[in-house]
């Protein structure tokens, strides 16, 4: 299959054989989105406008308050508290109308707070590449062989990456090259079951008072890890 825009992070991720590779493209998404964030993007209206309604998650918060340019957050969270109190405080605050604030079946204020605390502009941009990434990966399934093996030989997909792939994978492969699909994701994700864990196995029992002494392998000294990595995504 001819190299094209849209291949070619996919393909990069993929020939590091290092872990989920869609753990790998989402760590790159989320580096360009703060980037991005932190950059010219900062004074777009249109950017100031979602960042406004959506906020940051604490994380990403954080992420962002370690990088050079403090000073478009600062910009950035100048305008984004206006912007929630506005959603959060009702007028009828200034005002001391207590009656507004009588329980009833109509009050939905803490659900509107949580609303307001819950979006993440880093999130959602990186989820809506990550989302395109999956569809363009499943479309190199389906009409390239060499990229096929090349996910064969994956070390294998977290967990959540591997649900995701089997659920775009049933919705846009046909019935014949799903199955085959399917089964080369499940063999992938089985074999690596096998290796992580004999390697957190080996792992536990290198603390028993018998094995004292006994060197470990890289893979069982990083099981822990590994297996995390695998479970919950990197």
């Amino acid at each position: 299959m001819e190299e094209k825009i849209y291949t070619i992070p996919i393909n990069e991720a993929f020939d590091k054989k290092c872990g989920c590779p869609l753990c790998s493209l989402a760590a790159d998404l989320e580096k360009s989105s703060l980037e991005y964030i932190m950059g010219a993007a900062m004074m777009e209206p249109d950017v100031r406008i979602e960042t406004n309604r959506l906020g940051f998650c604490r994380s990403h918060y954080d992420k962002m308050s370690a990088m050079k340019n403090r000073l478009s957050l600062a910009l950035m969270l100048e305008s984004r508290l206006p912007a929630v109190r506005e959603r959060v405080v009702p007028s009828e605050i200034k005002t001391g109308k207590l009656s507004k604030f009588k329980k009833n079946d109509s009050d939905d204020s803490g659900l509107r707070v949580q609303a307001a605390a819950s979006g993440c502009y880093v999130c959602s941009r990186a989820a809506m590449f990550e989302k395109q990434y999956v569809s363009n990966l499943i479309y190199m399934y389906k009409k390239d062989e060499a990229f096929r093996e090349k996910l064969r030989l994956q070390e294998y997909f977290c967990l959540t990456h591997f649900g995701k792939l089997l659920q775009a994978g049933k919705e846009e492969l046909n019935e014949a090259l799903y199955a085959r699909f399917s089964a080369d994701l499940h063999k992938l994700q089985d074999s690596y079951f096998d290796r992580v864990t004999d390697a957190v196995t080996a792992f536990c029992r290198s603390f028993d008072h018998q094995n004292a002494g006994k060197p470990l392998t890289e893979e069982q000294i990083s099981a822990v890890s590994d297996a995390i990595d695998f479970l919950a995504g990197k």
